[in-house]
C-alpha cells in the first residue's frame, strides 16, 4: 500500500484559503465562476462580472416603451449559441428576413403568446427549465409582476441552462427584484446607454453609464423627439428582428 503524505493544514494562511476561486470574499469583486455569454462589446463585458451575459439566471431590461433596440445588446450572443430561442409574448411578429440576414436559423426560434399573466409565467418557468432553450427573451407588457413571480422566474432560470431575459417598463426600476443582473437602457441620437443598477456580487455600481454606438442605418429609426430633422423614410435594417404589432 502506498503511502499518501498530506501537508498539514496550519502551513497555510487565511489568506491564501481565502484566495480560492470558489470563496466569495465580501469587499472582493472576483465572483465564484459562472457560465456566461460573450456580449460581442468589450466595454459591457468589462462591466460585467466574469466579462458576459450569465446564463443559468435571471437577467432585467428595464427600458422606455417596448423599443426594439434591445436586439443590439444580444444579437452577438444570439450569433453564437446553437440551441432554440424562445420569444415569450414579444410585442411584435417575427421579422424572418432580418433573423436570416443575421445568420440566425429560423428553425430554432419559437415564438409563445400565452393570453393571461397565469400562463405567462406557467410558460416562462417550463422554457426556462428546458434543456434545449439556449435563450429566453420574455416581455413583460401589461401584466403587473410581484418580487414573489420574479423570484418564482429566477428559480426557473436557476434550474436551466440557457440565457433568461425579460423586458420590462422603465417604471419597474423602482420595484424591488430578485434578479442577478438589472440593466436600464436609454436611447439617445448616437448610442445606446446601459446603467447597470443591480449586480450579484458587487456591493457598489458605478455610476457612469456604457455607451453602445448606434448603427448609422438604425438612426433613421429613432423616435421623433429625439430627431433634430425631419423623418426620413426608413430602410429595412436587420437590428430590426420584431415587425410592429398592429394592436
Amino acid at each position: 500500500m502506498m503511502a499518501i503524505e498530506i501537508p498539514p493544514t496550519s502551513e497555510l494562511s487565511l489568506e491564501q484559503l481565502l484566495n480560492r476561486s470558489d470563496i466569495w470574499r465580501g469587499d472582493s469583486y472576483r465572483p465564484a465562476p459562472q457560465i456566461m455569454l460573450d456580449t460581442g462589446f468589450a466595454e459591457l463585458n468589462g462591466a460585467l462580472l466574469n466579462g458576459g451575459w450569465p446564463r443559468s439566471t435571471l437577467i432585467e431590461i428595464c427600458q422606455k416603451g417596448l423599443q426594439q433596440f434591445e436586439w443590439l445588446l444580444f444579437l452577438p450572443s444570439l450569433k453564437v449559441i446553437e440551441g432554440y430561442i424562445l420569444l415569450l409574448n414579444p410585442p411584435g411578429e417575427p421579422f424572418c428576413q432580418a433573423f436570416i440576414q443575421a445568420g440566425i436559423d429560423l428553425e430554432r426560434i419559437i415564438v409563445v403568446r400565452p393570453t393571461n399573466k397565469a400562463d405567462f409565467l406557467a410558460s416562462f418557468s417550463e422554457l426556462a427549465r428546458t434543456q434545449a432553450c439556449e435563450a429566453l427573451f420574455a416581455w413583460q407588457q401589461q401584466q403587473h409582476l410581484s418580487y414573489t413571480e420574479l423570484r418564482k422566474c429566477l428559480l426557473a432560470a436557476n434550474d436551466g441552462p440557457g440565457l433568461c431575459v425579460m423586458f420590462r417598463p422603465e417604471s419597474a426600476q423602482q420595484q424591488s427584484s430578485p434578479a442577478s443582473l438589472r440593466v436600464q437602457a436609454q436611447l439617445t441620437q448616437t448610442q445606446i446607454q446601459l446603467n447597470i443598477f443591480k449586480q450579484k456580487g458587487v456591493l457598489q455600481q458605478s455610476s457612469s453609464p456604457i455607451g453602445l454606438p448606434l448603427p448609422h442605418t438604425l438612426q433613421r429609426f429613432l423616435p421623433h423627439p429625439l430627431l433634430d430633422q425631419p423623418a426620413v423614410a426608413p430602410k429595412k435594417s436587420n437590428v430590426f428582428l420584431l415587425k410592429r404589432s398592429n394592436k
